[in-house]
């Protein structure tokens, strides 16, 4: 982040803001979600010292992945660096607000409102989302400065320290907002921010499952982002089961059975990656890993059994035999025939795997 007229950013060594703890008291906000070691830690502070910022809201029951304020000490920074400074972990605030005074402050910004009225978590305390929110004129305006110095995170080995210019700091709302609401602009850059982070993580996700992907690796992910947007396919876990499906499962664009599935309406994203996964499965030439791929070989065909009974209405064609191998009628689609010519190869490898036969509990 550049610095601006209103924002000054330095960088500073890690070590002193060891220094800066024991001049004043100095906070952080952790970020929790995927990182049990967070709630874990909080919870031996004890309240006196960490609270989860959902507390007192709708919810508070979330704690596995709630923003958590806690008071920084010597221990809790050495804690931070050894554990989590290789994550976006979250923030620093230097401010000379009590404890509880800052607990009340940013709890006002959980939740933020979009620019067609509907309300969404505002996750500040993701230092990636929280510098490009800071250069916004919502930080200003809405008091999110408000008895805060600076801000701070982890860059490589030093810190990123951000303050805002005293004039502006002067001229701060002094009533807490009901809300927040955020601009077209602010989505925007905020939108392209998420978007970066995602494909990060993506492309770290492919790598450590050792997946190959292609040599345009970001073109790729926006063709695919496209894709399965238009299918219904959103949900992050699903986007990258798909693509992982995609580079995996060689024989996946030649079924015609497939499409059909992508493309059948009313049916959620992670019911049509479910089933693909269970295809992945069942298919001699599917993935080659499909654990890493989220496919569950020895699970049952649930996901196959609920799709084909209650969207496609193949009950009336399926016919179960004794050795578990399924038929139909002749008058039944291509399409349908491929996936049972699938399933029926995979019988040879069923004395690894224990499966009931799609719909054999209903003929």
């Amino acid at each position: 982040m550049e610095a601006t007229s209103d924002l000054r950013k330095t960088a500073i060594p890690f070590e002193q803001v060891g220094r800066l703890i024991a001049r004043q008291p100095t906070f952080a906000i952790y970020d929790a979600v995927g990182v049990p070691s967070i709630p874990e830690k909080m919870g031996a502070l004890g309240t006196a010292r960490a609270l989860s910022l959902f507390l007192g809201t709708h919810y508070e029951s979330y704690t596995a992945v709630a923003p958590y304020l806690a008071c920084l000490d010597h221990e809790l920074l050495s804690w931070t660096k050894s554990e989590l400074w290789s994550r976006p972990w979250g923030v620093f605030v230097f401010s000379r607000a009590p404890f509880h005074e800052l607990f009340h402050h940013f709890q006002h910004f959980l939740t933020a409102r979009m620019p067609d009225g509907q309300s969404t978590f505002f996750r500040f305390q993701d230092p990636r989302i929280l510098a490009p929110f800071l250069q916004s004129t919502e930080s200003k305006s809405f008091g999110f400065w408000n008895s805060v110095r600076a801000f701070g995170w982890g860059e490589n080995e030093s810190v990123a320290i951000v303050t805002l210019s005293e004039e502006i700091a002067r001229t701060q709302p002094n009533q807490q907002p009901s809300g927040v609401a955020f601009s077209t602009e602010l989505i925007c850059s905020l939108g392209k921010v998420q978007m970066g982070n995602f494909l990060d993580r993506c492309g770290k996700y492919l790598d450590a499952s050792g997946t190959p992907l292609p040599p345009d690796r970001d073109a790729f992910f926006h063709s695919i982002l496209r894709y399965a947007s238009s299918v219904g396919i959103r949900l992050e876990i699903d986007l990258l089961r798909f693509m992982q499906l995609i580079l995996g499962w060689k024989e996946m664009r030649s079924i015609a059975f497939v499409r059909e599935i992508l493309n059948y309406p009313g049916v959620a994203g992670s019911e049509k990656v479910d089933l693909l996964c269970e295809m992945a499965a069942f298919s001699a030439a599917g993935t080659a890993m499909p654990q890493s791929a989220g496919l569950d070989v020895e699970a049952n065909a649930k996901a196959i059994k609920r799709f084909l009974g209650e969207h496609l209405n193949d009950r009336q064609f399926l016919q179960a035999h004794p050795d578990g191998a399924l038929t139909m009628a002749p008058a039944d689609t291509r399409w349908r025939k491929e996936w049972l010519t699938i399933y029926n190869e995979e019988l040879a490898c069923r004395a690894k795997v224990t499966r009931v036969p799609v719909g054999a509990a209903s003929m």
